[in-house]
């Protein structure tokens, strides 16, 4: 019980001094709205009072759900003890904007109309169709995100919200409508825009070209389909039919004043088939269709249309990497981009354009033509970056608080297993659920808001639950959903010009992702949870108002610059070298970018891209063994990492260099650091090793006491050349300034030499508890090994001593073993302890901060103080 008060103690302190909330001015509203407070310091204090077990503050009305509504019971203020948290209702409703509706989980469905039909599970993004249409946004806006991100399922719901015809009659839609967040939390724009305009929605996916004589009927078959309900409208209109159509407020004289215009216009639509070809006029005739359909449609109704084409990008894309010759390329590319501009540009009759893609390809074919599109990519409306909000912030992929509502609803409700399973080891399940997706499925932003789930995979896990008894049988590594739905064609067509630049990104890529996957598990909000016994709606809103912590070790600066430079900023070099995609090899930045548009690396912040979690990763994994093959290079991506960290050469020397490298660069590191952040530190650093057969334990049970941190090859472990197998044993200490009194100049040689005098003899007190404690308890486990490791390490800030020694196994002719001490080249003879003064480090000749390698008496001795 002390533990966890400490620990809720600990949160809420960082809560309040250290929370990175990106709510929007918009979001803050709604958090006024639903819960009272609205700025990022209320709502962490509100959390505060929630995680300490406080009476809880209470919305005025709970937010209506769709549907079925997972756990609505009646609200209690019962404070949340251990004892009876995990079988009470939440008392906190999480975020506004979440709304689930919807009994069963149904996969490929994409129309709204579809999932009202089939009751099946159905995340509301609502909310977002205000913030789209929103004049500031733009009169045309493109938005720019990776696959199965719910892209399709947003249009479609904008499209029957906003659509006087829609796929159901109006007043269903409006009873669907009005249990939605939508009429919640923007009741006037509701009133003023629900069914109030003529609604065209392209969509390009299911009719690209795959050939340069497909592209005129791709077109045509694309148009035909979304005005198809119009034109039928027209026919019944133009004939009397009005009774159908009697509740669109539709101005009859004017169908009998443009009765003839109407009747050539539908000619004009039945005349299009498998006759129309390149010709010019058969493509200024198929590219004036839509605009006055919207002509006509604006004289009926009164109001202008909204364009909405969804995978705006799929037949440029397709163009490039289906069709070799380059002037039929550009001829499909002109054909595409006049369609489009003779519909969104210059056009009276057109109220708001929506274009949704993966891929920008605003200069690979749509060119100068349609340069009135405001552009919206993954990072925009980050801090410091042009736009300052991004209106599809809202509309894609699901928040955590969308991921926990659908756990919480399919294991309470539909989880075949529930009733075998007591209330503790239920708080448990759902709680490694979560912590499952974040680490495999999160990891995406889009605009202000973090915490972005892929909601294909989240839903194909939940389904999977059917299958699952316990937790034991959740295995993530083996869920590859993201990239098993569907080929990714521009990425799998990819070919590379050279292997440095392209080797130097990924290798960066994964190093940093492995480090931050480890950190993230001991520092930051998800780590403070994981050791609680179960997780609440108010420790998920805590999560969700938080960055993930990134890796604090500037590991390449450099690339991390040039990388987040690739991949953010245009770049006419980059388009240009897109035109040769499939057909000839690209440059490294040209696939570094098109890799960040597919979603195989996400923004974090304005200087920084990452990948986002491990099922991304291992497909990261799978481009690079792929394009490295052809290339005839090493299919490894950390091979240099494993160079540079010299754990598997057996040389300490280059490990204590590269780690001193990284340590200088950590900022707000003090004297008052812990040992344990050092310890995540240390072992996020080696967590690379991972890859390829070691194993980290931190805290493992030795005979005596718990070591450190333990690095030793697991089964599969590769082995470099002839390189001896190595077992590694780190014992850490800290020094906090205390006992040695200094004077003010902290960096003067006085008080250096006092410090490491200090640090030195504490590293040599951590190589002495090795021995006395763990040492026969090592010597066992490390039986099958060639050379044993022992290390001891004291720091201070972010400078360290290391004290290395090697000791190598012999077996005699009776099968004992032995390991005897190894002398580190240069050493003279080993012995069991070492005075500073025998080092002779002379810390007047050095700068402060230069690393110093001292071998005496058979140790390896590094200072960097």
């Amino acid at each position: 019980g002390h533990e966890k008060r400490l620990r809720r103690e600990s949160n809420q302190q960082q809560l309040q001094s250290e929370s990175l909330s990106s709510n929007s001015e918009d979001d803050s509203r709604l958090w006024k709205d639903a819960l009272g407070v609205c700025t990022r310091s209320e709502v962490d204090n509100m959390l505060c009072k929630v995680l300490d077990g406080s009476p809880s503050c209470q919305p005025d009305d709970s937010l209506a759900m769709g549907g079925h509504e997972p756990g609505s019971q009646e609200m209690d203020t019962q404070p949340c003890t251990p004892e009876n948290r995990s079988s009470q209702p939440s008392a906190f409703q999480g975020s506004p904007r979440t709304k689930i509706s919807g009994r069963t989980i149904q996969l490929g469905l994409c129309g709204w109309a579809n999932f009202i039909d089939e009751d099946a599970t159905f995340v509301d993004k609502s909310a977002a169709i205000a913030d789209v249409m929103s004049p500031g946004a733009g009169k045309v806006i493109a938005g720019m995100y990776p696959r199965r991100m719910g892209k399709t399922t947003f249009l479609k719901t904008l499209a029957n919200f906003l659509d006087i015809i829609g796929d159901m009659p109006r007043s269903q839609r409006e009873k669907q409508f009005r249990k939605c967040a939508v009429y919640d939390l923007h009741p006037e724009f509701f009133e003023e825009n629900f069914a109030k305009y003529p609604v065209i929605m392209l969509d390009f996916k299911t009719s690209c070209p795959m050939s340069f004589g497909d592209t005129p009927s791709s077109i045509c078959g694309s148009m035909l389909s979304a005005t198809e309900k119009h034109i039928t409208m027209l026919r019944q209109l133009v004939s009397g039919a009005y009774n159908e159509y009697g509740a669109l407020h539709l101005d009859k004289r004017a169908v009998q004043r443009e009765k003839e215009y109407i009747a050539a216009l539908i000619t004009k639509f039945d005349c299009f088939g498998s006759t129309i070809d390149f010709n010019s006029s058969h493509i200024q005739t198929l590219s004036g269709m839509i605009p006055n359909l919207m002509k006509i449609l604006y004289r009926i109704f009164g109001r202008r249309s909204v364009l909405i084409v969804d995978e705006y990008d799929a037949p440029f894309m397709s163009a490039l990497c289906h069709v070799k010759d380059a002037d039929e390329q550009a001829k499909i590319q002109q054909a595409y981009s006049r369609f489009l501009c003779e519909s969104l540009k210059n056009n009276d009759y057109l109220h708001k354009g929506i274009l949704v893609g993966v891929f920008d390809v605003r200069g690979v074919g749509l060119g100068s033509g349609l340069n009135n599109v405001e552009s919206y990519m993954a990072h925009s409306g980050f801090a410091g970056t042009r736009l300052t909000e991004n209106p599809f912030q809202h509309a894609f992929g699901f928040t955590i608080h969308d991921v926990w509502g659908l756990i919480n609803d399919y294991v309470d409700n539909q989880w075949p297993h529930r009733p075998t399973i007591d209330h503790l080891e239920l708080g448990c399940f759902k709680r490694d659920l979560l912590v499952g997706c974040i680490q495999h499925f999160d990891g995406y932003r889009i605009g202000q808001v973090h915490h972005v789930f892929n909601p294909y995979a989240i839903l194909c896990l939940i389904r999977e639950l059917r299958s699952i008894k316990s937790l034991t049988d959740v295995d993530y590594s083996n869920y590859n959903f993201w990239t098993e739905t569907g080929s990714m064609k521009v990425v799998e067509t990819i070919k590379a010009s050279s292997a440095q630049d392209l080797s130097r990104y990924c290798e960066y890529l994964s190093s940093s992702f492995l480090r931050q996957s480890e950190y993230r598990q001991h520092q930051g909000p998800l780590a403070e949870h994981m050791s609680l016994d179960f997780i609440d709606d108010a420790a998920v809103g805590s999560i969700g108002s938080q960055e993930q912590p990134q890796f604090p070790l500037d590991i390449d600066k450099e690339t991390r610059e040039e990388l987040a430079d690739i991949c953010m900023v245009r770049s006419g070099d980059t388009f240009h070298d897109m035109q040769s995609l499939g057909h000839e090899p690209l440059q490294a930045n040209t696939i570094m970018r098109l890799l960040y548009q597919a979603g195989y690396i996400v923004p974090i912040a304005k200087d920084r891209v990452g990948i986002p979690n491990s099922e991304v990763h291992r497909a990261l994994e799978q481009f690079y063994e792929r394009v490295a093959a052809q290339l005839k290079i090493s299919t490894s991506l950390l091979e240099s990492i494993h160079e540079e960290m010299g754990i598997y050469k057996c040389d300490l020397q280059r490990f204590s260099r590269s780690l001193h490298s990284c340590m200088v660069s950590i900022p707000g590191i003090g004297e008052d650091t812990s040992e344990r952040f050092y310890q995540t530190i240390l072992s996020s650093y080696l967590f690379p090793a991972t890859r390829s057969g070691y194993a980290i334990h931190n805290e493992a049970m030795m005979e005596n006491g718990r070591a450190d941190t333990l690095l030793f090859p697991a089964p599969g472990h590769l082995r470099f050349d002839t390189t001896p197998m190595s077992y590694y044993i780190f014992e850490l200490k800290r020094y906090d300034g205390s006992t040695t009194p200094m004077s003010a100049k902290r960096t003067s040689v006085g008080n250096r030499r006092k410090v490491a005098k200090y640090v030195f003899e504490q590293a040599m007190q951590a190589q002495a508890q090795i021995y006395e404690r763990y040492y026969p308890t090592l010597a066992e486990k490390a039986r099958t090994c060639d050379l044993v490791h022992v290390v001891g390490v004291s720091f201070w800030m972010n400078r360290f001593c290391m004290i290395a020694t090697k000791r190598r196994r012999e077996e005699s002719a009776d099968g004992t073993i032995s390991w005897p001490a190894v002398r580190y080249e240069g050493s003279v003879g080993i012995e069991a302890t070492v005075e500073y003064e025998q080092l002779g480090d002379r810390l007047e000749d050095a700068e402060n901060g230069i690393l110093r390698e001292v071998v005496v008496d058979g140790h390896l001795v590094v200072l960097t103080i």
